[in-house]
């Protein structure tokens, strides 16, 4: 789900930038600098879940305990 948003957030997608720029009628620069903060939270947590997988598997140990 964390590349599906970031697909849709950076170029050469970047299909929610356009409809919040358009929809806001802001210009594209401005959405940019806003969203930022909360891309690069995205990109960290994405290097995160490469780097250490078990993160993952976290809640599978917990519902679906191995005996």
């Amino acid at each position: 789900m964390t590349d599906a948003i970031l697909g849709m957030l950076t170029p050469p997608v970047g299909n929610v930038l356009n409809v919040v720029a358009g929809v806001g009628n802001i210009g594209l620069d401005k959405v940019t600098r806003g969203v930022m903060p909360f891309l690069l939270m995205q990109i960290a947590l994405l290097f995160v879940l490469v780097l250490v997988p078990d993160i993952i598997l976290v809640p599978l140990h917990v519902l679906h305990p191995t005996p």
